[in-house]
């Protein structure tokens, strides 16, 4: 049995065991570290989460040189994927890896303030292997006449991967949102809003019938620790945790005997026990959610409390 386990230094990766002969290893393989950023570290101010990469509508784009020079218009993703599409000349469909190499130009409004020249490269297209309806997309970006850099890094600062999605994050309420008029945002791996996406809650999904666009919001508040749904966490990056669902069947089942830390629903957690940082008491939350208007949170053993996801923790 192979066993994988979250390690964490100065950044956290997925290390895989092998188990012969049972014993403490085999219960760790469902593990998941969690995190509080939702978005990435590179653009948590008015960039990102203003009108650049975030429910952005991708205009005035083009691929190949010279002669085989074409443009690219009616952005999209591939139904039930994250896979981005667009129409070149004479209605030439490009999609994943055809469209390595693009560029994406317009101008955008620097938070009010001036007109910046924002360009987009397409760098590489890989789908996932575990996930055929997710595809990694590496994008590069550059203001002006600058320097091309990642759209996305990991937590050592290194460039990573975007799983484009449908709509845009609320950066208020840290909520995702499905828009109105074919908005796109980028998700960047390691972060929550990626992180559920890879552990199968695609809000583009359905699964036995249901959709899944709730426990992908439930997901992001679990992943944060964001218990009163209101943008606030209440954890730190690296902090294990053992993640499970409701839906039959079930795309992740529990795999410790660790206590139950909450259950959770798209607006935050409808139950918690004791959160999994001994620094927040279950009292102090439930007073600050008390506060933002969210009742009081019953503990995970009261009668009739269901979430849509549920959380175990080893609190530290």
């Amino acid at each position: 049995m192979t066993v994988v386990m979250t390690v964490c230094g100065g950044g956290c990766e997925d290390v895989a065991f092998e188990d012969v002969g049972g014993g403490e290893e085999t219960r760790l393989r469902a593990l998941h570290d969690n995190g509080v950023e939702l978005n990435g570290t590179r653009f948590n101010g008015t960039r990102f989460n203003g009108t650049w990469f975030n429910g952005v509508k991708l205009v005035g784009a083009s691929i190949g040189q010279g002669a085989a020079k074409s443009s690219l218009t009616g952005w999209s993703l591939v139904p039930g994927t994250s896979e981005l599409q667009a129409v070149g000349n004479k209605g030439v469909l490009y999609r994943g890896e055809a469209l390595e190499g693009a560029r994406l130009h317009w101008l955008a409004d620097d938070g009010g303030k001036e007109l910046v020249d924002v360009q987009l490269k397409i760098v590489a297209v890989t789908q996932s292997a575990d996930r055929p309806d997710i595809y990694f997309t590496d994008i590069d970006f550059r203001m002006n006449d600058g320097k091309w850099e990642s759209v996305c890094t990991d937590g050592e600062g290194e460039p990573t991967s975007a799983i484009v999605v449908p709509g845009y994050f609320d950066t208020a309420t840290a909520d995702w949102l499905p828009g109105e008029h074919g908005e796109l945002a980028f998700a960047c791996r390691g972060t929550a809003s990626a992180k559920c996406l890879e552990w199968g809650y695609r809000m583009w999904a359905k699964h036995g019938g249901i959709s899944l666009a709730d426990h992908y919001r439930a997901c992001t508040r679990m992943v944060r620790a964001d218990y009163c749904g209101t943008n606030v966490a209440h954890t730190e990056n690296g902090t294990p945790i053992d993640v499970s669902d409701r839906l039959s069947p079930a795309i992740l089942e529990p795999e410790t005997d660790w206590a139950v830390e909450a259950e959770w629903g798209p607006h935050g957690a409808v139950c918690l026990n004791q959160p999994r940082k001994l620094t927040h008491s279950r009292a102090a939350v439930v007073a600050e959610c008390q506060a933002a208007g969210r009742g009081v949170l019953p503990t995970c053993d009261a009668p009739g409390v269901h979430g849509l996801l549920k959380s175990q923790a080893a609190p530290s």
